[in-house]
């Protein structure tokens, strides 16, 4: 079984080829912003032809759906649903914020990514890694940097040591540590950034379980499903969205539900 990792999700394009026992055969990360578009499918033939392989040998996608740029997490859940759908194949989402905290892994305390995410909010969630064995302990989301100081706080205890990784990882580990007293935190990684060796061992291990229970030749057909995690609403959605529900003629207030409002998915301030 061969599997394609692909994050597009930052400013760091990422593309790792395994197995479905864990072993990646290659990956190719690279830092040109704003290239995400042009550089992904040719990069991806690339990759593939230095291995002696075709799209045809892929039998599954892994799909890095964000938080992060909303025009980059656009690409790459775009390619990983084009291909998963036009190969017959399956594609597995994976949390762009997960797959950063795993590279932290090995270590045994609390993982937590923090990206800007503008307004001194950060995209964040927290994971519990113990020398490999690793879970979720908060889900992702938006999130107020400050007022996040006091929830971690509570969930350490004051005790438990922290790996903050992201670019306002700087800032946070400051501003936690003054406010909210959490003086055991260790800044590991200054870039909001992925790579997808990490997206492609964090899915790898979900893979087979997600491929349980469909039938054989139909496997493309969850690409449909597929959708970016966003986190927050588009700048010019919100404008929009605030001018729909201002007051109608008749003097009450109209509200306008997007479909975005209705599946509970947003999306992020444009690039």
């Amino acid at each position: 079984m061969a599997l394609l990792a692909i994050d597009t999700a930052t400013s760091t394009l990422s593309l790792a080829v395994g197995d479905g026992a864990g072993q990646v055969f290659a990956a190719w990360t690279t830092r040109v912003a704003r290239m995400h578009a042009t550089l992904l499918n040719p990069l991806i033939d690339e990759m593939l032809a230095n291995l002696n392989m075709n799209l045809s040998d892929l039998e599954g996608v892994i799909a890095g759906v964000g938080p992060g740029s909303y025009t980059g997490v656009r690409i790459g859940v775009t390619a990983a649903k084009t291909l998963a759908f036009a190969l017959g194949i399956p594609v597995l989402p994976v949390s762009s914020l997960a797959a950063a905290a795993y590279s932290m892994r090995w270590c045994a305390g609390l993982v937590v990514p923090v990206w800007d995410a503008r307004r001194g909010a950060v995209y964040t969630a927290v994971y519990r890694s113990q020398h490999g064995h690793f879970s979720q302990v908060v889900a992702d989301a938006r999130r107020d940097r400050a007022a996040f100081g006091e929830t971690l706080s509570t969930i350490t205890g004051g005790n438990e040591l922290v790996y903050l990784v992201g670019d306002s990882a700087s800032v946070a580990q400051r501003e936690w540590q003054e406010k909210n007293g959490l003086k055991r935190i260790i800044v590991c990684g200054e870039a909001a950034a992925v790579r997808a060796e990490d997206l492609y061992a964090l899915g790898c291990e979900r893979f087979a379980q997600g491929l349980s229970g469909r039938e054989e030749g139909g496997h493309g057909e969850n690409a449909h499903a597929l959708v970016p995690r966003y986190l927050q609403m588009a700048e010019a959605e919100a404008r929009w969205l605030r001018k729909e529900r201002g007051s109608g003629d008749d003097g009450s207030e109209r509200t306008i539900i997007s479909p975005d409002d209705r599946s509970g998915h947003r999306s992020c301030d444009a690039d």
